[in-house]
């Protein structure tokens, strides 16, 4: 089983604006040693620097020096996101993402269409599409971050629309057949994985709207990035 960590990230300051819906694959084989290690990498190494015991960990936060990361430089908190995509490329963890590039999208006749649900859309379809090419005897069960309840509304409209509930022999679970009947929703405070889903979104949203710091870490993690689609195209 691949446990499929999801979330979302959108660039509200910059110029070119993205929704995106990123996920992490994460064969449960692995979780064990990814949990230690994003435990000791961005927990157990960045406490010190951070002065205090760090409650919960966002990469924008980090990257803005906002709350608990407020004493950590810069170009710390660049060498500590380095470590969570280097686990991601060491790990052979694949990436999948669906963005919105919302300039054109609020050019169009369906400019009042929610971004959130599209990018959710998108990923989980692209998520789908892996398993089909590369684990077709696999089962994806997907987790997500439950701090945003907009987010959290949107997906759980959405996922009903291509997952069938089974009510008949032989099966018919729609479009997304290799994922498990239902979504789940957790506290990215205690979850390494959606932390993770957090780190690659952030990232993958901060190279669509242009940002020069955090590219060289962007085409790091590119390197694991199985598919993804931005649309309207």
């Amino acid at each position: 089983m691949h446990i499929v960590y999801l979330d979302d990230s959108k660039q509200e300051k910059a110029r070119d604006r993205f929704q995106v819906m990123g996920a992490v694959l994460v064969n449960d084989a692995i979780f064990d040693s990814l949990e230690q290690d994003l435990a000791y990498y961005l927990y157990e190494l960045v406490e010190p620097d951070a002065g205090g015991k760090i409650e919960e960990f966002h990469a924008c936060d980090l990257l803005a020096r906002n709350k608990q990361f407020a004493k950590i430089e810069r170009a710390r908190a660049i060498e500590i996101l380095s470590t969570a995509v280097s686990a991601v490329d060491r790990m052979h963890i694949p990436v999948v993402y669906g963005a919105v590039d919302l300039a054109k999208l609020y050019a169009t006749n369906y400019a009042t269409a929610n971004p959130v649900d599209i990018s959710f859309r998108i990923c989980v379809k692209l998520v789908e599409e892996w398993f089909k090419e590369t684990s077709p005897d696999g089962l994806g069960l997907l987790i997500c971050d439950d701090s945003d309840k907009p987010v959290r509304n949107a997906m759980l409209n959405a996922f009903p629309l291509f997952r069938n509930r089974a009510i008949s022999s032989p099966m018919v679970r729609g479009e997304l057949e290799h994922l498990h009947d239902d979504m789940y929703f957790g506290d990215s405070k205690f979850s390494k994985g959606i932390q993770l889903a957090d780190i690659c979104t952030f990232l993958i949203g901060r190279h669509l709207a242009g940002y020069s710091d955090t590219e060289d870490l962007y085409q790091k993690l590119s390197k694991s990035i199985a598919k993804f689609s931005i649309e309207p195209s």
